[in-house]
C-alpha cells in the first residue's frame, strides 16, 4: 500500500499558520487566564480558609460519632415553627460546627463539644467566598461568567493547539538564553499537566457558557414543557427518594451517634459529611447518612454521594447506595466535575491539584515572558531600558495580584467582625491595591526592580496576616495545636511559607536580562535548566 505523499511546503505552512495564530491569542487570553488560575487555587483551599477568618469557629473539633446529637437537635425540632421533616444535618469536618438546617429555614449552628448555640458570623465575614468569586468572574455579575466562559473555550483552543506544534516543531534545547527558558518551561509544565487542566477548563467553560444556553436547550428539547435543567434531567440521573408516610405514633430513637456507627458498619469506607432526618422520634423514622468515599475519585463526592439510610428505632438497614450503584451517566457528570468543584474531597486531592495548578500559573507566566524577550531584543541593542505596556500590565496582574491578596487577610482580623460593611472595606482595599500595583509598574522604568519591590510587599504582607490572627483571636500556636485547631494552624503555616518564598524569590530575582543570561550560563552544566 502506498503512503500518502506530503507536501513538506503544506505541511511548513501549517505549522507557521498553528504558531501565528497560538501566540495572539495566548497573549490575548493569558493575563486574564493566570488570575483565573491564580483565585482557582484559593478557591481549592477554600474550606480551610473560610474556616480559619471566622472568629465563631476558633474550638476544637469534636469526633463524630462522640457527639450528643439529642441536646442540639430536640430544642430545635420542639420549636413549632421549625419543620419537622427532611431535617439536614451538616456534621464537623473542615467547619468544627455542627450545622441543622432545612430546605426553608436558615442553618443554625452548634458548638459540638460545649452543645451551645453559636452565632455565625453571616456576610460580614466572607473573604474565602469573595476570594472563589474573583475564580470565576462574579463580580462582574452575568457579563463575568459569558467573558470566563469564552476564555475557557480559547484556552482549549490553546491546549490543542500547543500539544501539536510540540508533536510537529523541533525547538533548540542547547541555548541558554532566557528566550529558550521561557520557551522550555512553557511547553514542559504544559505537557505535564494539561491532562488535568484540560477537565478543569472544560468543565469551567460548561459552567460559565454551557449552563447558560442550558435553558433554550432544554426547552427546545423537551418542546417547550421544562427550560429548568436540573428539573429535567434531575429525576432521571438521581431517583427521588421512596416517599416515608408518618405513622404518628411516638417512638424512641437510637442515639445518632450510635446509628452513624452501624452506618460505619455497614459501609466503612465512606467519610459521612451529612445526615437527613425523616419523621424523627415517630416510629417510621429514617435517617440518612452521606459522604464521600476516597477509595473511589472521581466517580463521588459532587453529585454522587453514597449513602446507609437506617431505621432511627432500631437501626436497621434500610437502603445501601454505594458508589458504584448509579448510572453511567452520573460517572461521566462526575468524573468532568470533580477535579473543579472539589466538594468534600480528602486534603491530598486537594494538595495534588494545588500543585498542578501552580505548574499551570507558572507555565502561563513563562509563556507571556517569552513573548516579551522576544519583543526587547532590538531595544537592548540600542541600549537604552526595554518599556513595554504589556510588560508593565503582565507585572501588575501576575505579581500585583499577591500583596492585594495578601492585604485581604490582613484586613480580615485588623477590621473589627462587628461592622456590619466590614466586607465592602476588605473588597475596596484589595481593589485599590491591585491598581495602585499598576501605577507603579508604569511609573518604574525597570520592570526588574518594581517586581522585586512587589514581591518583598507581598511577602511581608503574607507575614504579618498570621500575625495579625494570632493577636487578634487570642490563639497563638501553641494554644491551636494544644486544641486541635489543626485546620486554623495550617493556613497560618501556609500563609508564612508563601510570605517566605516570595521573600526568598525577590532577593534571588536578576536585575536584568543580563544577569538571567549569566544566571542560565552558570547553571547550565549543572543541568539545573
Amino acid at each position: 500500500m502506498r503512503r500518502p505523499h506530503i507536501d513538506p511546503q503544506r505541511t511548513q505552512l501549517f505549522k507557521q499558520r498553528l504558531h501565528s495564530v497560538h501566540v495572539p491569542v495566548g497573549l490575548f487570553c493569558s493575563l486574564m487566564m493566570y488570575s483565573v488560575v491564580f483565585f482557582g487555587i484559593w478557591a481549592i483551599l477554600l474550606p480551610f480558609i473560610d474556616v480559619w477568618e471566622k472568629p465563631s469557629r476558633h474550638f476544637a473539633p469534636a469526633k463524630i460519632t462522640e457527639i450528643d446529637y439529642s441536646a442540639m437537635i430536640d430544642p430545635v425540632i420542639s420549636d413549632p415553627d421549625f419543620p419537622q421533616n427532611n431535617i439536614q444535618i451538616r456534621l464537623p469536618g473542615h467547619d468544627p460546627a455542627l450545622s441543622i438546617s432545612h430546605q426553608f429555614t436558615e442553618a443554625i449552628l452548634f458548638n459540638p463539644t460545649t452543645r451551645k448555640r453559636i452565632e455565625g458570623e453571616g456576610k460580614r465575614s466572607r473573604l474565602a467566598w469573595f476570594l472563589n468569586r474573583m475564580h470565576y468572574g462574579g463580580p462582574l455579575q452575568q457579563f463575568g461568567r459569558i467573558a470566563y466562559g469564552l476564555l475557557a473555550v480559547a484556552v482549549l483552543f490553546l491546549i490543542i493547539g500547543g500539544l501539536i506544534q510540540v508533536a510537529l516543531l523541533k525547538y533548540s534545547q542547547q541555548d541558554r538564553t532566557p528566550l529558550t527558558f521561557f520557551s522550555r518551561w512553557h511547553r514542559r509544565i504544559f505537557v505535564w499537566v494539561f491532562p488535568v487542566f484540560i477537565i478543569v477548563t472544560l468543565s469551567g467553560a460548561m459552567f460559565n457558557v454551557g449552563f447558560l444556553s442550558a435553558g433554550p436547550m432544554t426547552q427546545i428539547v423537551s418542546k417547550g414543557r421544562d427550560s429548568n435543567l436540573n428539573a429535567a434531567i434531575g429525576p432521571v440521573l438521581f431517583p427521588p427518594p421512596e416517599r416515608v408516610e408518618r405513622s404518628n405514633r411516638p417512638a424512641k430513637m437510637l442515639p445518632i451517634s450510635q446509628l452513624i456507627r452501624k452506618a460505619q458498619d455497614v459501609d466503612p469506607d465512606i467519610q459521612f459529611q451529612s445526615i437527613r432526618l425523616v419523621h424523627w422520634k415517630d416510629s417510621n423514622a429514617r435517617i440518612e447518612l452521606k459522604g464521600y468515599n476516597p477509595y473511589r475519585p472521581f466517580l463521588n463526592g459532587i453529585l454522587n454521594k453514597p449513602s446507609v439510610t437506617l431505621r432511627g428505632e432500631d437501626g436497621s438497614l434500610v437502603k445501601h447506595t454505594g458508589v458504584m450503584d448509579r448510572s453511567w451517566s452520573v460517572y461521566v457528570l462526575e468524573a468532568t466535575l470533580f477535579l473543579h468543584l472539589l466538594f468534600g474531597v480528602d486534603i491530598f486531592t486537594r494538595c495534588f491539584i494545588l500543585v498542578l495548578m501552580v505548574g499551570a500559573i507558572l507555565a502561563i507566566a513563562c509563556g507571556v515572558m517569552l513573548w516579551l524577550e522576544k519583543k526587547a531584543k532590538p531595544y537592548y541593542k540600542r541600549k537604552i531600558p526595554f518599556y513595554h505596556w504589556m510588560s508593565k500590565l503582565s507585572l501588575a496582574v501576575m505579581i500585583g495580584v499577591l500583596p492585594a491578596t495578601a492585604l485581604t487577610f490582613n484586613l480580615q482580623w485588623l477590621i473589627p467582625i462587628e461592622w456590619d460593611d466590614r466586607m465592602a472595606y476588605i473588597k475596596a482595599g484589595f481593589f485599590n491595591l491591585w491598581l495602585a500595583t499598576l501605577t507603579w509598574s508604569f511609573y518604574r522604568i525597570r520592570s526588574h526592580r518594581a517586581a522585586r519591590e512587589l514581591l518583598v510587599l507581598g511577602g511581608i504582607l503574607f507575614l504579618t496576616a498570621p500575625l495579625i490572627h494570632f493577636w487578634s483571636s487570642g490563639f497563638w500556636p501553641p494554644d491551636l495545636l494544644r486544641n486541635g485547631m489543626i485546620t486554623i494552624l495550617s493556613v497560618d503555616v501556609g500563609l508564612a511559607l508563601l510570605g517566605t518564598v516570595l521573600l526568598f524569590v525577590a532577593v534571588k530575582l536578576p536585575d536584568s536580562t543580563g544577569d538571567l543570561r549569566r544566571l542560565l550560563r552558570k547553571n547550565r552544566k549543572k543541568g539545573v535548566f
